[in-house]
């Protein structure tokens, strides 16, 4: 039994069950968390959890015996640099999305960044198009690979969309409501099209600083009762809205200051339940809505192309067993929790086994 640790901030953010989900799955490894705060134990349970600062932390990582340890987020690689000056074992990184491109605008990180590639074992992309972009920060080709998030196929099981009356269907939104997830712009294509669609609806789960700027964008309009703010639910509840919604929206932007998604997981989970995709042209999301096939792609903040391709999967819905199918297909080849699970321990086992070097 391999023994890793892992090395965060807060263990964890509600939005991080990309974090905890492999965890459960683990086969081979025995993983302790090392972080600053502990944070929503009641929503991520997990015994081994040693909180503190990094002079407790480094202390911990050596009683513990840890073999290897796994930072998430570049800043927590960068942070690792330090706490394993007196207990030197293996350091992994994996990158999420705003450590690749909000924090580098910083020219101080991105010169951590490249210490940190020098002295890391290795660095955990999650799309194709975040690996390219660590390369142009940097990061040695050779030690420098993709690891998809994925969605727990016994958590998602497929289940046929649910055949609604004729433009009586529900879209469903789900995520923090910040810039980058581009809420604002999915309202505004929603109600563009919603004096045409009277029995359309809009179910928006999540919370966060742009909610009341959203909020206000819907109590303005004529259609506000098309549109219904959910708040956070929990995993259990969202599984529960994502069944009986018709199509999924994920109007993703670049930020102003610079942040962008990695990939994110509410695509693949939807994918996996097999529901046709809305979403943008933006940064890994391709990787996970192929256009035309499981969904429909616009550019980032084009709510009239956004509106349109709404309207043309509401308007052919004998077209969505297809894109379901091809989504699902899709999830258990590239996007299966269980598989990617196993590469991460796999990745465990070749830096251990000196193969990776």
């Amino acid at each position: 039994m391999v023994k890793t640790g892992l090395y965060t901030a807060r263990f964890l953010d509600l939005s991080e069950t990309f974090i905890y989900e492999p965890l459960r799955l683990f086969q081979r490894t025995e993983t302790l968390v090392y972080a600053w705060q502990r944070r929503h134990a009641d929503v991520f349970p997990y015994a081994a959890c040693r909180v503190g600062q990094d002079k407790f932390l480094s202390a911990a990582l050596r009683q513990d015996k840890i073999q290897l340890l796994h930072a998430h987020y570049g800043y927590m690689g960068v942070a690792a640099l330090g706490l394993l000056r007196k207990y030197p074992v293996p350091l992994l990184t994996s990158f999420y999305g705003l450590d690749v491109y909000q924090h580098t605008r910083n020219p101080f990180y991105r010169w951590q960044l490249r210490r940190l590639f020098r002295r890391g074992r290795l660095f955990l992309a999650c799309s194709e198009k975040m690996r390219g972009d660590l390369l142009r920060l940097g990061a040695p080709p050779d030690k420098t690979v993709v690891i998809y998030g994925g969605a727990d196929l016994r958590k998602f099981p497929y289940v046929p969309n649910p055949c609604p009356p004729h433009q009586a269907a529900t879209i469903l939104l789900c995520g923090r409501l910040v810039e980058k997830k581009g809420f604002i712009y999915g309202i505004r294509a929603f109600l563009k099209i919603a004096p045409h669609y009277p029995r359309l609806r809009l179910k928006i789960i999540g919370t966060g600083r742009l909610a009341e700027s959203c909020k206000h964008e819907v109590e303005s309009s004529t259609f506000k009762n098309q549109i219904e703010f959910l708040g956070n639910k929990t995993h259990a509840e969202y599984i529960e809205e994502l069944k009986h919604c018709h199509l999924f929206l994920a109007p993703s932007v670049t930020a102003r200051n610079g942040d962008c998604e990695g990939l994110p997981t509410v695509l693949i989970e939807a994918a996996a339940i097999g529901r046709p995709l809305l979403a943008t042209w933006h940064s890994g999301i391709p990787e996970i809505v192929q256009d035309g096939r499981n969904g429909l792609l616009s550019p980032e903040k084009d709510v009239e192309a956004l509106a349109a391709n709404i309207e043309k999967l509401l308007n052919k819905p004998e077209q969505w067993p297809a894109y379901s199918a091809h989504g699902r297909a899709l999830v258990e080849a590239q996007f299966d929790l269980q598989k990617q699970a196993a590469k991460i321990e796999n990745l465990y086992s070749a830096v251990l086994s000196g193969s990776i070097s």
